[in-house]
Parts: C-alpha cells; sequence; structure tokens
C-alpha cells in the first residue's frame, strides 16, 4: 500500500465528515465494558484500564486520552517510556528514537501529518519486543491518516490493535498466535 502524501491530501476531515465518521465508529466499536469481547488480554484491558476507578478520577484533571495513557502506563509499568508531540522537534525526536535500547509505551501527541505518523512509526518498529505499546493520535483526522493506521496494523509484527477512535494502540506480544484488531467504544 503506497500512501498518497502531500500538502492538498494531507487535509483534515471536515466536521460533517468527522461527525459522520464517530457516528459510523460508535454503530460499530464493541461494547466499552467487555460484553462479547472474545480476547482474554482485551477483556482485561478494558476491564482493569478502559473502565478502571483511577481513569473515571483522573479525567476530572486531564483530558481522557491523557488520563488512559497514565492509566496504561500504571497497569502495564513499561521498562521505558516516551512522549512525542508530532509535529514539534520532529527529527531530535527521531533521533532520540533511535538510540533508545527499548521501547516500552511511546505516545505521540497532536498527530496531524501521515509523513510524520508513519516516520515514528518506521522507525519505532525497529525497536519493538513483546512488551512495546505504540500508542498514536489521530488516527481519524484525514483519509491518509486513516491509511496510515491501516498500514500500521498491517505490519507483520503488530499482533494487536484497538481504535478509541481518536486513539490507535498496537500491541507486539509475541504470544498472540493470531493478528487481532479491535474497535472500542470509549
Amino acid at each position: 500500500m503506497t500512501l498518497n502524501v502531500g500538502k492538498e491530501n494531507n487535509m483534515s476531515y471536515s466536521f460533517p465528515i468527522r461527525l459522520y465518521k464517530y457516528f459510523n465508529y460508535y454503530l460499530n466499536a464493541s461494547n466499552g465494558k467487555g460484553h462479547g469481547v472474545h480476547s482474554p488480554f482485551v477483556f482485561n484491558f478494558i476491564t482493569a484500564v478502559l473502565n478502571s476507578k483511577e481513569l473515571s478520577q483522573e479525567t476530572g484533571n486531564f483530558n481522557k486520552y491523557r488520563a488512559l495513557v497514565n492509566c496504561m502506563i500504571s497497569f502495564f509499568k513499561p521498562s521505558a517510556i516516551m512522549e512525542f508531540e508530532a509535529s514539534l522537534n520532529y527529527s531530535h525526536a527521531l533521533k532520540e528514537i533511535d538510540g533508545a535500547e527499548t521501547i516500552g509505551l511511546v505516545y505521540i501527541k497532536q498527530n496531524k501529518n501521515v509523513v510524520c505518523a508513519q516516520a515514528y512509526f518506521d522507525h519505532l518498529i525497529n525497536k519493538v519486543n513483546s512488551h512495546s505499546i505504540l500508542i498514536f493520535e489521530g488516527i481519524h483526522l484525514s483519509k491518509e491518516m486513516e491509511a496510515s493506521w491501516e498500514k500500521m496494523k498491517s505490519d507483520i509484527n503488530v499482533k494487536l490493535s484497538i481504535d478509541l477512535f481518536h486513539l490507535g494502540i498496537l500491541f507486539f506480544r509475541q504470544e498472540q498466535l493470531e493478528k487481532e484488531n479491535f474497535t472500542i467504544c470509549f
């Protein structure tokens, strides 16, 4: 799959289209309480992280996505945590990724550019292990971002993806034999 990128092709969806896309996501997403989810790992993620007391308490102080990342850090206890604002100091961030020995949890915020998103993924994929978690904001901002998200999910190293509409989460769990993609109401 090739991504057609450029200024004119990386435009965010208009408000009515975003609203339509969110409505479609909401209608088709799995229940946010875990009902009907047949993966024990994902069910545990939904019940222990997405529906945790800590998340509902933190949401008052942060936006819910920042609070979710904090809860994921508490729950998974990653060995290394990196957080980048996608468009700020882009080349420095890629150098930092290249210099890292291992990737625990990486959160790419303010992700509005498909070229940046794909470059982050391409650099990170060489450093991931079975416990790595990559979180990307803005996976449904534009047609190109959605294509980039699909390309990331289809990478052979990605074993599990979770689409929360505003955030996309990638897991690389080697103990998981078959690739699974979930869309969960959050």
